[in-house]
């Protein structure tokens, strides 16, 4: 009867432990979600119209936002397909400020606009920490989103999306029982 007793007290315990760390992950998913939330989001690709909305792109941004920018020119092979690509990823890593500028509007040289570009640079803190011109060497003249996004993560300017975890449930509300009778 006292080994009984000693069980159900311990059934107990253990069951209050349960409560205990369901609510204090409860509590501090809340809290990194509210963290998540109180970071700018984009989600969508900024037309810059001219140099200094370039500059206020860059400098005026929140400190640990990266700022990639597309450099482009109408009628360049690559450009357009860049554009598009752009797009795509700005809606999928909504944390990261997308921008394309036309490089006659940037100040860029004649020279730039027609062996240049398509260009990304990329931004952090106001500082440049990726400049990469004439992407069509890399990629060739048409490309998807998925190689300038894989492009972008091997250089670390993007977070590799395949090592984010995904966020699970309680154990309580999985419907494998992990009885495999």
């Amino acid at each position: 009867a006292a080994q009984a007793e000693r069980g159900a007290g311990s059934a107990i315990a253990q069951e209050e432990d349960d409560d205990f760390l369901r609510e204090y992950m409860r509590r501090r998913m809340e809290e990194m979600m509210a963290q998540i939330n109180a970071r700018p989001h984009f989600g969508q690709l900024v037309r810059l119209e001219d140099g200094q909305a370039f500059l206020d792109a860059v400098d005026k941004e929140k400190s640990g936002v990266t700022v990639i920018v597309h450099i482009y020119a109408q009628g360049i092979p690559g450009c357009e397909a860049m554009n598009g690509c752009l797009q795509c990823l700005a809606g999928e890593y909504p944390q990261v400020k997308f921008c394309i500028v036309e490089a006659s509007a940037a100040g860029m040289s004649r020279h730039f606009e027609r062996k240049g570009v398509p260009a990304l640079l990329v931004y952090k803190n106001g500082s440049l920490i990726g400049n990469f011109v004439r992407l069509t060497d890399e990629f060739g003249d048409d490309f998807f989103a998925l190689d300038v996004e894989s492009f972008l993560v091997e250089h670390g300017f993007l977070p590799d999306q395949s090592l984010v975890p995904t966020v699970r449930q309680p154990a309580i509300a999985d419907d494998d029982d992990d009885d495999d009778r």
